[in-house]
């Protein structure tokens, strides 16, 4: 199936410069992404009435995305997610990383790629984007090279990233696309055959790894986020809803469904399959107040993320998954998005 691509005027801001903007199309869904970020702005699925529906949340100018902090649609790294106090091991020596989350790490600091300017360059069925982070920024060691790749497939945002370092390095990206697939998000069924749930402090750094089966948060039954946010649980009062980190004890780096959402009042549902052996689920509890399209505001619980990727805090945890990339090594990471009409 052929892919339409279209440059669309560029954004301009004194702190980033001139930002590129393209538009990716085909039958069922369109894309529009900047530069700044590698920002997904728009991601539209085609109804069956034939209009466009808009399933993610964004903003009208880069100045509002560059003062924003939920990281709206942006691709996040070198760490995505928590480092505890910012400090980690790596060889043997510590690295102090930008506590921009006081004390601890989060998304890549205040230099993180959400900040960052991309290269875009159109290919057959979609777009590349290209990124060099230098040595130091944020605290990470070494240069590190950034290939992203967004694609469409019939239904299907099809997101690859790669990524080489030549220093060892902790790297840890995502896609930070907030998804609202109509009417209240509470209203959504949310379903994950996850085995595991990293259970963490106030703080969102981990304290357990608990069986999903055995606890309220078990996303198999298929319960509505209502449902999940209704419960009377100090796991959820403590971060405001759900930002929870599911996991898988496969690490063979195959594409695999990860969770559903299913929006009931829309009848869109978004499948998530991914090769990551985490994916952080956060029901937008702290958007508030951040910039919106048409020069509105979000509420909290306006959108949702599903963040492929590693556990929270990984370096520092038990486990053999530290996430540390080593010259001549390649991070490679596949998400797939669909999205059916139901």
């Amino acid at each position: 199936m052929s892919v339409k691509i279209t440059p669309l005027s560029p954004w301009e801001h004194y702190r980033v410069g001139e930002l590129p903007r393209i538009q990716i199309e085909n039958d069922h869904l369109r894309l529009e992404v900047l530069a700044l970020g590698g920002i997904v702005r728009k991601l539209e699925l085609k109804r069956p009435d034939g209009r466009w529906q808009n399933l993610v949340l964004g903003c009208d100018s880069a100045g509002d995305y560059l003062s924003q902090k939920a990281c709206l649609g942006s691709v996040v790294g070198r760490w995505a997610n928590r480092i505890a106090n910012g400090r980690c091991l790596v060889d043997g020596y510590e690295l102090e990383l930008d506590a921009n989350l006081y004390p601890h790490h989060l998304h890549g600091g205040l230099a993180g790629f959400h900040h960052k300017v991309f290269a875009l360059t159109p290919i057959d069925d979609g777009i590349k984007l290209s990124l060099s982070s230098a040595h130091g920024e944020a605290g990470f060691p070494g240069n590190l090279q950034l290939e992203v790749f967004y694609r469409l497939k019939g239904s299907q945002w099809l997101v690859t990233m790669n990524a080489e370092v030549d220093r060892p390095c902790p790297v840890n990206l995502t896609q930070h696309s907030y998804f609202n697939l109509g009417g209240p998000i509470t209203g959504y069924q949310l379903h994950s055959n996850a085995p595991y749930i990293v259970m963490t402090d106030k703080e969102g750094i981990p304290v357990t790894l608990e069986e999903t089966s055995r606890n309220p948060l078990d996303l198999n039954p298929n319960p509505s986020i209502g449902e999940l946010m209704d419960q009377p649980l100090e796991a959820l009062r403590q971060v405001g809803g759900l930002d929870h980190c599911y996991l898988w004890p496969d690490d063979d780096a195959q594409l695999k469904t990860r969770a559903q959402l299913l929006s009931p009042a829309s009848g869109i549902k978004l499948t998530l399959l991914s090769d990551q052996p985490g994916l952080q689920l956060y029901t937008g509890n702290h958007l508030g107040g951040t910039p919106a399209y048409d020069g509105k505001c979000y509420k909290h619980h306006q959108g949702m993320a599903l963040e492929p990727g590693l556990w929270p805090d990984a370096p520092n945890q038990p486990g053999h998954t530290k996430g540390i990339l080593r010259p001549g090594e390649t991070y490679q990471h596949h998400t797939v998005y669909q999205f059916d009409n139901v």
